[in-house]
């Protein structure tokens, strides 16, 4: 006889590190760059390029992408800009990371300060936060079925398993053309670009991936002509993308991340050959995780009355997904300009970020904390041709969940739905924005399984001191299986000669028990 046997794969968190580094480096404007009078508004990214897994040590390696607006020296104050990267590298300590450990990384740019040294060289520092995660991964053969098993009395399990079925990075081109209005002057050059994710939703089908969402894209540039007026572009396209993945189904839970990679925005011409279309190209890039709840049926033990079975157990830790929740917090936040402020006559554009701070977990619920970093361009009473200011907007959202269970592993991303600014007086603006939480819970615990058996001829004098029939009282701890297989009888004959209806004892109970 033997064991039909099923592949069981899972994977448990075993250990999350936080680190920061800074970045700092000065940068000469080119040649043909005009100088600088004043800085006006920054906006960065980070791009990884490289996670590396070593022996208690995980290295992440990449650029810190930034880009600034300033306004020009001269009689008339103009906008100018520049775009540099700052590469970086950090090695985070790790204990439990070895070569073959499944790792994730998440890293934001949490802090950027732009100076003016002079008129043609600025000093570019900032705080970069990398979250690490550290997975054990765990596989083996766990025993379902009994083959040729005649007279062996198995015990079965139905046992829950979240199975980590997928985890990836991956990307796809994001390309749109901007048409500019048909009462605007032909482009003369890009001064500022922002282009930013809202509103993304990702589902699993079968052998792929679907990502809906919008890009929102604002853009300043210089208008061709006898005054190169300043213009401004804003356009929001939809996104719709499939991406393959041969091992997705629709019954599984995907958690997924989106994030703007490297990308330009440049000047393209239109069917009649004029410079009139934004040309934007982005790379998107995806983390992917995929989980797919198995219910399998296991053997929790065997015995023989006529042989002795010994079955080999093998412990292993396992992480099943209890809950998938995505909620929406609303911020709503009512800002009144600050006294050295000039009049605010428009609002042109607000990007930022959402960061998350700490989360609390509660026995019924689960509290994000976390701050809105809004950057406000808009243009004043006064000459500067445009003008920024940053807002924070902190938040707190509590989300319902039951019954915690104990030792719950909570894991929570957020990311931008919505960021605007509406302009309510020359005083006062209003700042709404939208933050999407993906939160996670998986319950930690352990699971026996049946790998193999040894058999040995069993005990014939211990089994012939026995008793041939033997009246017994059920103690506390006793279940039929467990006196079935004390007296070498099977659970359907204690069953048929007590006239039970199923396996349920109890305390005090008297059975009839005849030695097979």
């Amino acid at each position: 006889m033997d064991f039909v046997r099923k592949d069981i794969h899972t994977s448990v968190l075993k250990e999350s590190k936080y680190s920061q580094i800074t970045i700092d480096d000065d940068f000469n404007l080119p040649d043909n760059k005009e100088d600088i009078e004043k800085i006006i508004a920054k906006a960065g990214n980070v791009i990884v390029d490289e996670v590396e897994i070593d022996y208690g040590k995980v290295h992440v390696s990449g650029v810190v992408c930034f880009t600034v607006l300033y306004q020009t020296k001269g009689e008339q104050a103009g906008i100018g800009s520049y775009e540099g990267e700052i590469p970086f590298h950090d090695s985070i300590n790790v204990d439990s990371t070895t070569k073959n450990s499944m790792v994730t990384n998440r890293s934001r740019l949490e802090d950027l300060t732009i100076n003016m040294i002079n008129s043609r060289k600025i000093e570019v520092r900032g705080l970069l936060g990398n979250s690490v995660q550290s997975y054990e991964e765990y596989r083996t053969k766990a025993a379902t079925e009994l083959e040729n098993g005649q007279g062996v009395e198995s015990k079965f399990k139905r046992q829950q398993l979240t199975e980590l079925i997928v985890a990836k990075h991956d990307m796809f081109r994001l390309k749109e053309e901007l048409e500019i209005p048909q009462n605007k002057p032909n482009i003369n050059s890009i001064l500022w670009s922002s282009v930013s994710l809202r509103n993304m939703e990702t589902k699993v089908l079968d052998g792929k991936i679907s990502i809906r969402g919008e890009v929102e894209c604002f853009v300043i540039y210089q208008g061709f002509g006898d005054d190169n007026l300043v213009q401004y572009l804003y356009s929001v396209r939809t996104i719709n993308k499939e991406l393959e993945c041969i091992e997705a189904t629709e019954d599984m839970v995907l958690e997924a991340t989106c994030s703007l990679g490297k990308g330009e925005t440049g000047v393209r011409q239109d069917s009649d050959g004029e410079d009139r279309v934004i040309g934007v190209d982005y790379c998107v890039q995806l983390g992917i995780k995929l989980y797919k709840d198995n219910e399998v049926n296991l053997i929790a033990d065997l015995y023989s009355p006529q042989v002795e079975i010994m079955p080999d157990i093998e412990t292993i830790p396992y992480e099943n997904l209890w809950m998938h929740n995505l909620a929406k917090a609303k911020i709503n936040e009512r800002r009144h300009r600050k006294d050295e402020q000039e009049q605010i006559l428009q609002i042109c554009h607000t990007y930022g970020d959402v960061e998350i701070d700490d989360v609390e977990v509660f026995e019924d619920s689960v509290k994000v904390i976390g701050v809105v970093k809004a950057n406000i361009l808009y243009i004043a009473n006064d000459d500067s041709p445009i003008k920024c200011m940053e807002e924070i907007l902190p938040f707190e959202y509590k989300i319902d969940i039951g019954s915690l269970p104990k030792d719950a592993s909570v894991r929570v991303d957020a990311n931008l739905d919505l960021l605007v600014t509406t302009l309510l007086s020359a005083e006062d603006y209003e700042i709404k924005a939208q933050v999407n939480l993906d939160m996670c819970v998986f319950m930690q615990t352990e699971l026996e399984v049946v790998t193999d058996m040894k058999i040995e001829p069993i005990d014939y004098e211990k089994k012939s001191h026995m008793p041939g029939i033997i009246g017994y009282i059920v103690q506390p701890e006793d279940t039929l299986w467990s006196i079935a297989r004390k007296y070498y009888a099977t659970t359907e004959s204690i069953r048929k000669l007590n006239h039970l209806e199923d396996d349920t004892v109890r305390e005090g109970d008297r059975l009839i028990i005849v030695k097979s």
